[in-house]
């Protein structure tokens, strides 16, 4: 059995990149939590790579408000995350027209929920 990854191992890129050969090689191996990735310095990458016309969430903030007090917000994102108490919010259900006659729906998750999210570690 492997030891558990530490912040101080590697770049979270080589973290991802131990992690997805380890899935590939042990597919029957399963990842509890992926929390100890998402460390103040990936969730600013995140938000860097976010678009700054993003929709708001549910929660009504934009790119620019989360931003104004960014390294507050991370620090806090971050500790409670580690203390187990971060519940990401419900994502904001929106139509958009997909033809003329009918509309698909589309979820707006918040800036948090985006990049604490299983997906946007995985698209890095």
């Amino acid at each position: 059995m492997r030891e558990p990854y530490t912040e101080m191992d590697n770049s979270t890129q080589t973290k991802l990149t131990l992690i997805s050969e380890r899935a590939r090689k042990e597919p029957k191996s399963q990842f509890t939590s992926l929390a100890h990735l998402l460390n103040e310095g990936f969730l600013k990458e995140c938000y860097y790579s976010l678009g700054r016309d993003r929709a708001s969430g549910i929660d009504g903030v934009s790119w620019k408000e989360y931003g104004e007090h960014l390294n507050e917000n991370l620090q806090n994102l971050v500790a409670r995350m580690r203390a187990k108490q971060y519940k990401p919010l419900p994502a904001k259900r929106v139509y958009i027209p997909k033809n003329e006659h009918e509309k698909r729906p589309l979820g707006l998750p918040t800036l948090a929920a985006y990049c604490t999210s299983y997906n946007s570690v995985l698209e890095r």
